[in-house]
């Protein structure tokens, strides 16, 4: 039986090794590249043609969700696997939204990695229950926070979001992110529109009150 081809993503070039001395460890998975961002993995997934992409931290200006949905329109064929270090509902489903097969744990066990790899590649998905709840309520349209607009923010805008919260000019948020201004703007101008709000003053104090923060008053960009 020929091995599993994987393709590793991750920003953290020491996790991605420790990641591929484990996976390499496995008679049945064969790591044919490693990619430290989200365009990288999209050569890679040209060139390699892996069976699965293993996907950890991406770097500032990318998510995991974006990559996923990259891959997914362009190399159906490709299994997902999410390792994300964040297990809260509105992540798991995005990262299924976008095309993932399988949210992992990044502290999963090794033994736990290659049995749900093998599961994944052999029948397309693997759920743990937590994750198996989440696209329960994602495919029958019921959000599991009761309908809340943060439910509607992709992860890039929840980061914006909580560094507006703090207080962070368009020029740090930008620097912070590894994104243009006008990138951020066009981001807030999404945000404004899910959550209902008109302005930086309106949407800072929303995710001051959202986000438990202690309400401030904020200058308008």
């Amino acid at each position: 039986m020929s091995s599993i081809r994987v393709l590793l993503v991750d920003s953290e070039r020491l996790v991605a090794e420790g990641f591929q001395k484990l996976l390499e460890g496995f008679s049945e998975f064969s790591v044919v590249s490693v990619a430290p961002d989200g365009l990288s993995a999209l050569k890679e997934v040209r060139r390699e043609r892996p069976h699965l992409v293993v996907m950890g931290l991406c770097p500032a200006g990318s998510d995991s969700a974006q990559v996923a949905r990259a891959i997914r329109r362009d190399f159906q064929h490709v299994r997902i696997v999410v390792l994300a270090t964040n297990q809260q509902p509105v992540y798991m489903r995005e990262a299924f939204a976008a095309g993932a097969n399988a949210y992992l744990s990044r502290n999963i066990g090794a033994d736990e990695l290659r049995d749900t790899l093998l599961t994944v590649h052999r029948e397309g998905a693997a759920l743990s229950t937590v994750a198996a709840g989440q696209m329960l309520e994602m495919l029958s349209g019921r959000p599991t926070n009761g309908g809340s607009p943060l439910s509607l923010l992709t992860e890039r805008e929840r980061q914006i979001l909580s560094l507006v919260a703090d207080e962070q000019a368009t020029h740090r948020i930008a620097k912070r992110l590894g994104i243009s201004p006008k990138t951020v703007r066009n981001y807030l101008s999404r945000i404004y529109a899910k959550l209902g709000t008109q302005n930086r003053v309106q949407t800072a104090l929303y995710a001051k009150r959202s986000l438990n923060r202690r309400p401030e008053p904020v200058a308008e960009l």
